[in-house]
């Protein structure tokens, strides 16, 4: 194995964020990720949910928000700043974006590249594959 493919599905606010700590914390101990945003795991990157905050959340997931002393970053900030630190690697599931009639400037900018489910498949060939 030489890294992690994550395949975000969910766009529920605490995967979201345990995705991009995750992926955070690998790629800063140089671990290569990929991370694949498909179905309502690609919709929370949507400019217009990130900016009104609308995410799916539990209790835990607002305590988060609203616990002043944790200073917590976005999920979408998270990866952004990840790419700094290692190797990762974004993607928006092309699939998706066709249904929805988007585009990459739909959503934040975080993504490196739209991609398939075959090109998303390449991509994790040697990779230990999470679905989250």
């Amino acid at each position: 194995m030489t890294g992690y493919a994550i395949v975000l599905a969910s766009g529920k606010f605490e995967r979201l964020q345990a995705v991009s700590n995750i992926a955070s914390i690998a790629a800063a101990s140089d671990i290569p990720v990929d991370v694949f945003a498909t179905m309502d795991g690609l919709e929370a990157f949507d400019r217009d949910v990130v900016a009104g905050m609308d995410f799916e959340m539990s209790a835990v997931g607002r305590a988060m928000l609203e616990a002043e002393h944790m200073n917590m970053s976005l999920f979408s900030e998270n990866l952004a700043r990840a790419k700094d630190l290692g190797p990762i690697h974004v993607y928006a599931c092309e699939l998706s974006m066709d249904a929805l009639d988007k585009d990459l400037d739909d959503y934040v900018d975080v993504f490196d590249d739209v991609l398939g489910v075959s090109g998303f498949l390449t991509h994790a060939a040697d990779k230990q594959v999470m679905f989250v």
